[in-house]
C-alpha cells in the first residue's frame, strides 16, 4: 500500500528513457527499452582459472548498451534509485538458476569510507539491500570491510589489478561467516580481481559457498 501510494504521487519512470510507467510497476523499465537489454544466456559465467575462491558468477546482462550507460549514470551521475530496478532484474536471475533458499545471507562488495563520503552512497551496497527483502535472505554487508583506499581499478591493466586490491578487505566477524553460503553482490563483472579477493578473505574465515551476483558483464563465458 505504501508503495502504491509513493508511485501515485511520483509516478515510476524508465529507468531508461524516463517514460511514465503504470503505478503498479515493480521493475521500472518499459516495454521498449526492456527488449532491448543483452540478458545473459545460460546459468553462469565460468569463474576461469585464476578465479578459485568464489564458486560461480550469477549475472543478468552484457556490460554494453543501455545497460552500460545506465550502470554508469547509476555509480558516476547520482543516480541511486536504480538501485530498486537491477536488484528486482538480479533477484529474479538468481530464483531462476539457484536455490537461493538455501542461502544464509547477502553482502555487498565494500568501498573504502572515503570513496563511499566522496561517492555518497555505496552502489553495491544498495543493490545488496534492496536484494535482501526481495528474497528475505538476511543482509550482512557489514560483515565484510575495505581496509585500504585503492586505485579504481577500471583505469589498471589486468596484472596491476591483483595487485591493487591484495588485502584490500577483511572480515569483521569470522564466526558469523563460518559455514555459512552466501551471495556477494557487485555492479559488474571485468576481471573478478576485486570479487576474487573478497571471496578469498571469506573463504579464509570459513565461508562454505559463495556465489557472487553481478547485474553486468562484458566477458562472454
Amino acid at each position: 500500500m505504501i508503495n502504491w501510494i509513493i508511485n501515485l504521487i511520483f509516478p515510476p519512470k524508465c529507468i531508461f528513457c524516463r517514460t511514465i510507467l503504470n503505478t503498479k510497476t515493480e521493475i521500472e523499465i518499459c516495454k521498449e527499452c526492456y527488449e532491448q537489454i543483452s540478458f545473459k544466456e545460460g546459468a553462469s559465467i565460468n569463474p576461469g582459472g585464476r578465479f578459485n575462491y568464489y564458486d560461480s558468477v550469477i549475472c543478468v546482462c552484457d556490460y554494453s548498451g543501455i545497460i552500460k550507460e545506465a550502470i554508469r549514470r547509476y555509480k558516476f551521475y547520482n543516480k541511486p534509485s536504480y538501485y530498486r530496478t537491477f536488484a528486482r532484474l538480479l533477484a529474479q536471475r538468481i530464483k531462476e538458476l539457484t536455490q537461493w533458499q538455501k542461502f544464509d545471507m547477502i553482502l555487498s562488495v565494500p568501498l573504502h569510507p572515503e570513496r563511499e563520503r566522496s561517492r555518497g552512497y555505496n552502489q553495491s551496497y544498495l543493490i545488496a539491500r534492496q536484494l535482501s527483502r526481495e528474497l528475505g535472505i538476511k543482509n550482512e554487508s557489514k560483515l565484510l570491510a575495505r581496509v585500504k583506499n585503492t586505485h579504481s581499478q577500471s583505469l589498471l591493466q589486468r596484472d596491476d589489478r591483483f595487485i591493487n586490491v591484495k588485502d584490500a578487505f577483511k572480515v569483521t566477524n569470522a564466526s558469523k561467516v563460518e559455514g555459512r553460503a552466501m551471495f556477494l553482490v557487485d555492479d559488474i563483472l571485468t576481471t573478478g580481481t576485486t570479487l576474487n579477493e573478497c571471496s578469498r578473505v571469506l573463504k579464509e574465515a570459513g565461508a562454505k559457498k559463495i556465489v557472487t551476483a553481478v547485474i553486468a558483464s562484458g566477458r562472454r563465458n
